[in-house]
């Protein structure tokens, strides 16, 4: 799994990529916080009377049930949830089906609820908080499988989403093969580099290297 650090630089420096990291999401449990995977997406809209009905969790028609029941192993669940702080998108049950399916990993621009059980179930969760409320007094699930947008950074189905102590990165899944080889090539020149910095080498012309701009 390559470093989120690591990666983001790559994605800026070979592709221009610059909004790869959504911004306001944080791990739930900063011991269980690394994972990669495609993303599998779920979008929410904020409640509306006359759709209450159609979306609601109790309709076992409801669009939900699929968006939960076809995550697929090693996917990393991303949820578009309106960046709400009060409502929380999950809890305990659901969390506990995702891990039952083989989820790699979830992130949200909302709240979680539940937090000590989605903690002790260890799945790694990057979100906007915690929340006691239920995403069913405010929003509805209305769709999945299509492209989301969280914090300022775009992601689109299938995505490569990596978590770990820095945050979250999303590569395209295009571009996710020749990024490995260059963050594997950065990761490698910043080793040979460390040992001379700890010598006592000034950083001038050592680092960071002289590189080509983005294309």
């Amino acid at each position: 799994m390559p470093a989120t650090a690591a990666l983001a630089s790559v994605l800026l420096k070979r592709w221009g990529i610059r909004a790869a990291s959504p911004v306001g999401v944080g791990p739930l449990n900063p011991e269980r916080c690394r994972f990669a995977g495609r993303a599998a997406t779920m979008r929410y809209l904020p409640l509306r009377e006359d759709l209450e009905k159609r979306f609601s969790t109790v309709n076992p028609e409801a669009p939900s049930f699929d968006a939960f029941d076809t995550v697929q192993p090693g996917q990393v669940v991303v949820i578009e949830a309106e960046a709400r702080a009060d409502a929380g998108i999950l809890g305990g049950i659901m969390a506990a089906r995702l891990v039952a399916q083989g989820a790699a990993g979830v992130v949200c621009d909302a709240a979680m609820r539940d937090v000590s059980e989605l903690r002790a179930l260890g799945l790694p969760v990057f979100c906007r908080g915690a929340a006691p409320g239920s995403s069913s007094a405010s929003l509805m699930l209305v769709e999945q499988g299509r492209p989301v947008a969280l914090g300022g950074c775009t992601v689109m189905p299938d995505d490569w989403v990596v978590g770990d102590e820095d945050g979250v990165v999303v590569c395209p899944a295009a571009l996710w093969d020749q990024a490995l080889v260059a963050v594997a090539e950065r990761e490698a020149m910043e080793a040979a580099i460390l040992p001379r910095i700890r010598a006592g080498t000034p950083l001038r012309g050592l680092y960071p290297p002289a590189t080509p701009g983005p294309g």
